[in-house]
């Protein structure tokens, strides 16, 4: 059997179930529990973002449940792949998925691509200020 989206050779029991591979998977932003797929969700109470580079590489609070653009992971402090999964997830973590995959582009330019290379903190509150502003303007 091979994958519904990218056509590669599926080998695995769960990638045979869903047909499709994880990686596919991810790209259609979907978490699997316990062998079922669900949208991402906030995460309730989720804090202020953490992030900084150390001699192991990049260490964040933020999880990684959705994979877009970046194979290699999170980054931050320029316009790239990496920052774009960092700030889709970021927001997944405050308002869910399905309404940050329509903010987190933006939200990329303003506040991931600013960081500064060896890291910093986004603030929560600065955040759910940001998202409150857009909701207001695309109601307009």
């Amino acid at each position: 059997m091979t994958c519904l989206i990218c056509k590669r050779k599926l080998t695995n029991k769960t990638s045979l179930k869903f047909e499709m591979g994880p990686v596919c998977r991810a790209k259609r932003f979907v978490e699997e529990k316990q062998g079922e797929l669900f949208m991402v969700e906030a995460i309730p109470n989720f804090g202020d973002v953490n992030c900084y580079r150390n001699e192991n590489g990049i260490s964040t609070n933020v999880p990684r449940r959705i994979i877009r653009h970046s194979p290699d992971g999170f980054n931050w402090g320029y316009l790239g792949s990496g920052p774009a999964d960092f700030a889709l997830n970021i927001l997944s973590a405050y308002i869910g998925e399905e309404e940050a995959k329509g903010l987190y582009q933006t939200f990329k330019m303003l506040f991931v691509a600013k960081l500064p290379y060896k890291g910093g903190t986004i603030k929560r509150e600065d955040v759910m200020r940001w998202v409150e502003e857009e909701r207001r303007h695309r109601e307009q």
